[in-house]
Formats: C-alpha cells, structure tokens, sequence
C-alpha cells in the first residue's frame, strides 16, 4: 500500500497583500506586548487531570493582549482563578491540517488510546488547509466573544494568524500546571520558542525545515552552502519557492543574514540578489507544492525544499537519489502549535490531550505516520525498541508504511542531529503592518514579475 501522503505543506502560503483590513488595524494597534505580560504576571497552581498528569506551580502569564490595557480583574480566562474552575467535560473539539496523525483502517490509534485512557471523547476534525482563511472563518466568533467551535486549532508560526490571535487576547493563556509530559520531554527546538516566549499560549504539533532539496544523480558534490540555489553551474535547473517568507528568507541567508533579526537595508539587499538569479536565468520556476514534482520528474536537479517531502520521497524507491541539504547558513524552521481560541468550552480536555500527546510511546506513533520534525526526542527510542501500547501499533501500521519503525527513528530530518539543530533559523517576527507591507513589496513581486 502507498504511504499516505502527509500534509500538503504548501497549504502554509500566505500573500500579505491579501490580509484582511482587519489583521492589518491587529498589528498596528497599540497593545501589550507577550514580554510585557511575562514580565509583568505570575500564576499559580491548578488542579490537573487525576491519575494522568501531575499538580505543578503555573507560572509566567496573563492575558489582556490586544487591548493595551491590563486585564481589570484577576479573574480572567487563564488565570489561576479561572483555571480552578474549569471541569473536564470528556469531549474535545481538535481542529487539524489534513493528513496530519496517525491512520490505521480509517482509524486514529493515539485519539483512540487517549479515549480509553481518559474517557474524553475526541472530535476531530481537518478544516484547516492554510491558516489565513482558517483564521478569517473563526475571527467573527472571536469577535463576537462566542465560542468557535474548536478547543483546539493548529497554526503556524511563520503566518501572520497565530500571532494576530496572541496580541488580540484570542488565545487561552495554558494551564502550565497540566504540562507535565511537555516539561519531561519537549525538544529544545519547541521549548521556550521566540514566537511564544515559556510556552505561554502553545504547544508544538509537528515541525520542519524549508531547506535545499537536490538530485544526487546529477550533483555529486553539492557542497554546504545556500549558494548552490545561485550557482549559474545550474542555469534553468533551479527551483525556487512562490511563497514570499519563504524566498525573502533564503534571499537573507544567501547574503549571510539570519532572517530574524534582519533589518530593512538586509531586505534591499536580498531582493537585489533574487532579482539578479532570476535575470541570469537560473531559475526555473517559482513553486507551490508542485516543486517536488518537478525534481522527482528530473525537469529541476535543486530547489528549496520542505523536510518532510524529501523523507517522503525517500521512502519511493525510485526517488531515493533525492536528498536534503541543510546549508552552512541555515534552513527556515517552521512549527505548527496546537493553541486553545479563547471562548473555548473544553479548555481542560484540551489540556488533557494536548500533555498527552507529549509521551514518548505516543508520538511515536504519531511521527511513524507524519515523518515532520518530531517535538519529543525520546519517541526515538520507542521506534528502535517498541514497547507496551505503542509496539502493537507501531506492528499494526508496518504494512500501511511500508518502511520499519526504525527508519523514521534513524533520519535527521525526523529527529535532528546537533548540527541540524544548531543550523535551524527562526523567522522574522514583523513588528507592524509597514514592516509586512514592505516585505511583500520586495520579495511578493519577484516570482510573478515578468
């Protein structure tokens, strides 16, 4: 049986020049930024799941982003007040990318076992195919302070979405005191992100690099630098992404800036240089998804690239010439964050199974089926020596993947090595609607200009 083809990554592409009017007036409004609320709260503890998850002191956080004002009493939803009110209701309301857990004979094992576990039923559903009009479909309800319809929704981090959602306050501050398996086993890529300072709002679902995909076939020696997307050696061979993060980023890379803490003048200069490659001649294409088809079909021998395509084309046998390059200065790295929207009614449950997902023999299980970038390391240990619940699943699904446990558990892409992680670079976090605009205007225009 073919493997299933994960999530469509392209799906992430957002145009700012299409933001609602709405996101703009979000991201130039005066507001209290997420190190002002750090700074300035404190929590306490609550009471966690029996039997499951451990009591623990909540620290680091208020909400009241949005506003520019402080919250006016204590009381508000993610205070320690607030979260000692909360009861487990056994149902939750999971909103996902599609193709993005664990699938077993049209069953999802981990949902399955966390059900058993807990008797918190789980609906889930996949109505998210890119953030920006996921986002626009529950803004009216947030806006409404009614309730969206999701206890839990997974959104990335380099979209303007999660964080438009964090600085107007339409995001639960979690429950730190219900994270015992995070705290015990989250990677250090996904701990205490840039994005999301203590975890104060999300938790890591999946993640991934955008990176240099190539044919090995055809490039015997790629060496170790984003240059090679550059090299006129490659003229009408080379793709590169449509999605303007993504090319303004890998421009700033080529000049030897990282991305998040460039400055207005490093994007000049990076647009210069894309400019310059596509006048040479050297690109091909300007990709969506389809870029992968273009170097399985051999039409382009090097593109940008997303992580979890070159695993996955890997695992084709007729496609294994296909390797991942991770430069010397850097590949993006991307997370999709499960959150909770404000107005949430099983806020608790949501807790309970986004912890869950945090144990070892559980995301093993779910990684053997996604094959993105893993956010609990010791789920490596489980696919090389499988044990208790997750040996009969991980033996159960061998036929629908193809490929044993301990592939998934031996690839750098799945489970990075030092030198991977030390090469991970953040994406820029824009500070105002000007900012974005001018992003767009330098890089938007770049793969459709004539």
């Amino acid at each position: 049986m073919a493997r299933p083809p994960g999530r469509r990554l392209a799906t992430r592409i957002v145009r700012p020049a299409a933001i609602d009017p709405a996101i703009w007036r979000g991201l130039t409004d005066k507001r209290v930024t997420r190190r002002d609320v750090l700074r300035g709260s404190s929590l306490t503890g609550a009471t966690a799941l029996a039997g499951m998850l451990g009591a623990g002191g909540l620290s680091g956080l208020l909400t009241g982003c949005g506003t520019g004002q402080q919250p006016a009493v204590a009381d508000t939803a993610g205070s320690p007040a607030w979260w000692r009110r909360q009861k487990l209701h056994h149902t939750v309301n999971f909103a996902n990318w599609p193709d993005y857990i664990d699938v077993l004979n049209n069953k999802r094992p981990s949902l399955e076992h966390f059900t058993d576990l807990t008797r918190i039923r789980v609906n889930y559903s996949e109505p998210i195919s890119e953030n920006l009009p996921f986002y626009n479909s529950i803004r009216p309800s947030l806006e409404r302070k009614q309730y969206t319809g999701y206890d839990i929704v997974v959104l990335t981090n380099s979209d303007p979405p999660l964080a438009e959602m964090i600085n107007n306050g339409w995001l639960i501050p979690l429950d730190q005191s219900m994270m015992n398996n995070f705290r015990a086993y989250a990677g250090s890529l996904v701990r205490n992100p840039p994005w999301d300072p203590g975890n104060t709002y999300t938790m890591a679902w999946q993640s991934g690099w955008t990176a240099i995909g190539y044919n090995s076939a055809q490039i015997k020696d790629p060496g170790d630098s984003v240059g090679i997307l550059f090299d006129t050696r490659f003229v009408g061979k080379v793709g590169m992404m449509s999605d303007p993060y993504e090319l303004g980023s890998v421009g700033l890379l080529a000049i030897g800036v990282n991305p998040a803490t460039s400055t207005e003048a490093d994007w000049h200069k990076a647009a210069s240089l894309l400019r310059k490659q596509k006048s040479e001649g050297i690109v091909r294409g300007y990709y969506d998804q389809d870029y992968i088809d273009k170097l399985k079909s051999g039409e382009i021998i090097v593109s940008q690239a997303f992580s979890g395509d070159i695993f996955q084309a890997n695992l084709q046998q007729r496609y294994q010439d296909l390797r991942l390059l991770m430069p010397g200065e850097g590949g993006m790295f991307w997370t999709d964050n499960m959150c909770i929207p404000m107005y949430a009614q099983n806020p608790k449950d949501a807790m309970a199974l986004m912890d869950y997902f945090y144990q070892p023999q559980v995301e093993a299980v779910v990684e053997y089926y996604n094959d993105y970038v893993c956010p609990v390391p010791d789920a490596r240990l489980i696919l090389l020596h499988p044990v208790g619940w997750a040996a009969q699943e991980l033996a159960a699904m061998r036929h629908e993947v193809g490929e044993p446990p301990s592939y998934t558990a031996r690839s750098p892409l799945v489970f990075p090595t030092p030198q991977y992680e030390a090469r991970s670079k953040d994406y820029r976090q824009f500070e105002n609607a000007e900012e974005l605009a001018l992003w767009d205007k330098l890089f938007g225009t770049i793969a459709t200009s004539s």
